[in-house]
């Protein structure tokens, strides 16, 4: 069960990770502390389910894909998670817009092709369905490419999406592994 309420975490965040108040703080600086405590709501659920799986000796499934097109998660992280209402409300009465908030969130660079979307899709029909399965997938440092046609020449830019993409995010950098071709 989770104990605090969004409202409070957010709050914490704010003051822990910036010396900041909801009152002078700035809408990116907010976004990082919305994003933050969702993902320490999901974190806390996670290991409540963990140990019920472990006590019902309950088999789990593992998905490995080089890719998952989740999409942004924050809006869909509140509303699964019931809170829209309350973060709607919180961000409302501090002269925040929670569609400003939500427009921040980039597109996760994980994949874009018919691969990406199939595991999401696979992920989300067991998960719906009460299987205990979990997704792992490559941490794209860029994300995919964007492409300009200038002049007649393609040029292709680093995707950047990490930069405001990583607040939702657990890192496992003690299991990073560098990949080398040729």
């Amino acid at each position: 069960m989770v104990e605090k309420s969004l409202t409070s975490r957010v709050e914490t965040s704010l003051k822990n990770q910036f010396g900041v108040t909801i009152s002078n703080a700035s809408k990116r600086q907010v976004y990082e502390a919305m994003m933050r405590s969702v993902r320490d709501i999901l974190m806390e659920k996670k290991f409540s389910y963990e140990q019920t799986l472990k006590q019902t000796r309950q088999k789990r499934a593992y998905y490995m894909s080089m890719e998952f097109l989740v999409g942004r998660t924050l809006r869909n992280n509140l509303f699964n998670l019931g809170i829209e209402k309350e973060a709607k409300e919180f961000l409302s009465e501090n002269n925040f817009s929670l569609d400003e908030i939500y427009n921040m969130e980039p597109d996760p660079g994980l994949g874009n092709g018919g691969l990406g979307r199939l595991a999401a899709c696979y992920l989300d029909a067991l998960t719906s369905n009460a299987y205990p399965v979990t997704g792992f997938s490559i941490l794209y440092e860029y994300g995919i490419f964007k492409q300009v046609i200038t002049n007649g020449w393609q040029q292709e830019f680093p995707d950047q999406w990490l930069d405001l993409g990583k607040y939702g995010l657990v890192y496992r950098n003690d299991e990073e592994v560098e990949v080398r071709f040729g």
